[in-house]
C-alpha cells in the first residue's frame, strides 16, 4: 500500500517523462485504472492523492469530454501525445520512467507543467426559425 500524498502547494504534480503523454505500465500497456469523466485535472489529482491505491493519474481530452485515470499500477513509460498527461504521485519513485519511442531512461520529472487547456465550448444551437405563415382558408366545398 502507498501512503496518501498531499497536493503540492504549487498545484499539479510534474509530468512523468518531462512531456505530455499517456501513462504506460511495464510492457507498454495502459494498466489498471479507474475512470472518472468530466472533472478537471487538479480534481483528478486530488482523488489520487486521497486514495491509498492510486500511484499516478492520467488525464485525457477525448473530444469535448475529459477522462481522469486513477492508475493502480506503477508507471514505466509515457506514450507521447498532446491530448494526455501522466503525473506520478509524490513519494513514489519516478526512476526509470521513459518516453516512448525515444527510450530515454531515468528521465527526471522536472517542473510541473501547466494543466491541459479546457476543451472547446459546445457549439451553439442554430437560431430558431420563425413559424411558417398561416395557411389561407380552403374554399367551400361544391356539390
Amino acid at each position: 500500500k502507498h501512503r496518501a500524498a498531499a497536493v503540492p502547494a504549487n498545484g499539479l504534480w510534474p509530468l512523468a517523462g518531462e512531456r505530455r503523454g499517456a501513462c504506460r505500465v511495464e510492457g507498454g500497456n495502459t494498466g489498471s485504472f479507474d475512470e472518472v469523466w468530466q472533472i478537471g485535472e487538479l480534481a483528478c489529482q486530488r482523488k489520487c492523492a486521497a486514495s491509498s491505491t492510486c500511484v499516478a493519474i492520467g488525464f485525457v481530452y477525448a473530444g469535448r469530454m475529459t477522462r481522469c485515470e486513477l492508475h493502480n499500477a506503477l508507471i514505466y513509460s509515457v506514450l507521447p501525445t498532446g491530448q494526455a498527461s501522466c503525473r506520478i504521485k509524490p513519494g513514489l519513485s519516478p526512476a526509470g520512467v521513459r518516453v516512448d519511442p525515444l527510450r530515454r531512461r531515468g528521465a527526471s520529472l522536472g517542473a510541473p507543467a501547466p494543466p491541459l487547456p479546457l476543451p472547446p465550448p459546445s457549439p451553439r444551437p442554430p437560431p430558431e426559425l420563425p413559424p411558417p405563415p398561416p395557411r389561407p382558408p380552403l374554399p367551400p366545398a361544391t356539390p
